[in-house]
């Protein structure tokens, strides 16, 4: 039975293998690893709780947004139930409603021209798609100036990009002046034209099927459906198959509390909309195959913070395996569109066979319906915000609560857990959609939805396990979200050469690691 080691996996975010044992061109068992160690959360501690949206935005350079937005939830939830907050202002709310759009928006280019498009273009497929070839493709690199336009209108209220400034407690620390909002509207207007108006989508499949391009319709439109086109050809709607259960923690308060996109749980082929509260009560972590110890899984609130056991046996991540009333649940842009019932012009209903399939087809879909879909959000949204309206109630850390925080990455369904005693947090955990999505088995060997996608897929060629890849990285993983780097307890020494010619600056330190004292001297 051949072995089949993937490592690393290429074009995501992080530090990610495979190991695939395949008989009879047929993959048997997949393990996916998680290959650095998790910690954020022990960074935290101890420390007051308006800290925890600047550390733990820090987890990654692309999740930036989403993790502040999600820490301030959650510290913002336990000061709600000690009593203490009421909640933020609407502007606020508006605001952070509208920067989580555009950061989305951001992420699915990101994902669907960097990531995946040279998955099935010319130089990597063979598919004729050349627009689609990375670094020098022309749909690649006008994809790559509309990334930028985003990230610059983010900054106009975020500060800057990546890891803003202004999500604060209680609400924001920058006013919506009429100057930032054209600034945005500016930049939004860019991206809307290279994307193509939603209404264009009908046109532009047939353009695509009859190998037509009108620009005046959406480079950015032609791409995506070209991809899709590509996907299909080479099979995408079959392969990647998850076991079709999906979750969605809701996202996008309206004036009234209620989310826009709701809550939601797929399984079976029945959708409910549970509560908040029903929500933390069904999740637990399993660390059963993860390098930590039994105490580090659990419920997510009363779990100790991660402590690594790198010998343990059976364990094979740096990830754990979160479960939903112990079921593993696929979570995303697919999740979200089916919880809400979407499929915008019927694409996975007509390209992918089932508007709820778990394929490798779907998800890439679901990406490129949501961008449509929020990109016409945001643009209502830039009319609806008041630049004169409050945007901040106060905040004081000193309290004493526990909070959880739900939200949406573009990848799926994110959590924060804490607890506070006298102003100080005492307890962290960070659950993220690629932990749900590419954890590892769980305590009764059940597999992760990728190795659920993965075990059963043909592999024809197993020096190159094309479909494989092409599977893990519809899954949009975000490594650096799950996982972060352990450091020995000793310290170093850095050797810093001047870049300049004849300079005699150099400089030697002695860096006390994480959890030894420093020497005074």
């Amino acid at each position: 039975m051949p072995e089949i080691e993937i490592d690393p996996t290429t074009r995501i975010e992080g530090h990610h293998s495979t190991t695939l044992n395949v008989e009879g061109g047929v993959v048997t068992e997949a393990k996916s690893h998680m290959d650095m160690f998790r910690g954020m959360e022990l960074v935290v501690l101890n420390r007051p709780p308006s800290d925890a949206p600047v550390f733990t935005q820090r987890v990654c350079g692309v999740c930036f947004t989403v993790h502040r937005q999600t820490a301030l939830l959650a510290i913002e939830n336990a000061a709600k139930n000690a009593g203490v907050f009421d909640g933020i202002p609407d502007t606020a709310r508006k605001m952070r409603n509208l920067l989580e759009r555009m950061a989305t928006l951001w992420n699915h280019a990101v994902h669907m021209f960097a990531l995946v498009a040279p998955d099935y273009s010319d130089a990597v497929a063979d598919t004729g798609l050349t627009r689609l070839d990375p670094m020098d493709g022309a749909g690649y690199t006008a994809a790559l100036e509309a990334q930028r336009k985003l990230l610059q209108g983010f900054a106009e209220f975020g500060g800057k990009a990546p890891h803003p400034l202004t999500y604060a407690p209680g609400g924001m620390s920058a006013n919506p002046t009429i100057e930032k909002l054209q600034q945005i509207s500016d930049q939004v207007e860019f991206v809307s034209d290279w994307l193509g108006p939603t209404d264009a989508v009908p046109e532009v499949i047939e353009n695509v099927r009859n190998d037509r391009f009108d620009p005046t319709l959406g480079e950015g439109l032609h791409d995506i459906v070209s991809l899709l086109f590509a996907a299909k050809e080479a099979g995408a709607d079959d392969f990647g198959v998850g076991p079709g259960r999906y979750y969605c923690n809701g996202i996008y308060p309206d004036e009234n509390g209620e989310d826009q996109i709701p809550s939601g749980i797929y399984v079976d082929g029945e959708l409910s909309h549970p509560s908040d509260e029903e929500i933390k009560n069904a999740i637990t972590e399993s660390t059963a195959h993860s390098w930590y110890t039994d105490d580090s899984g659990g419920s997510p609130m009363e779990e100790s913070p991660p402590k690594p056991a790198p010998d343990k046996e059976g364990a094979y991540s740096w990830g754990k395996a979160p479960r939903y009333n112990g079921m593993n649940m696929e979570t995303g842009s697919l999740a979200r569109l089916i919880v809400t019932d979407r499929d915008p012009f019927d694409l996975r209903a007509t390209l992918g066979g089932d508007p709820t399939k778990s394929s490798t087809l779907n998800r890439l879909i679901a990406r490129a319906q949501e961008a449509l879909l929020l990109r016409d959000q945001i643009v209502e949204l830039l009319d609806d915000i008041d630049p004169n309206g409050t945007v901040n109630t106060g905040w004081s850390d000193d309290f004493s609560g526990e909070g959880v925080g739900l939200w949406e990455a573009s990848r799926g369904a994110l959590s924060h857990w804490v607890k506070i005693e006298d102003g100080t947090i005492t307890n962290y955990q960070i659950i993220t959609p690629t932990l749900w999505n590419l954890g590892p088995r769980d305590d009764s060997g059940t597999p992760s939805i990728f190795e659920t996608a993965v075990e059963g897929m043909t592999v024809a060629d197993v020096e190159n396990p094309l479909n494989v890849m092409r599977t893990v990285r519809s899954f949009d993983p975000c490594l650096a979200c799950s996982v972060h780097v352990e450091s020995p307890e000793a310290s170093y020494t850095e050797e810093i050469t001047p870049a300049s010619p004849g300079s005699a600056l150099t400089a030697a330190c002695d860096a006390p690691i994480a959890g030894e004292e420093a020497d005074d001297t």
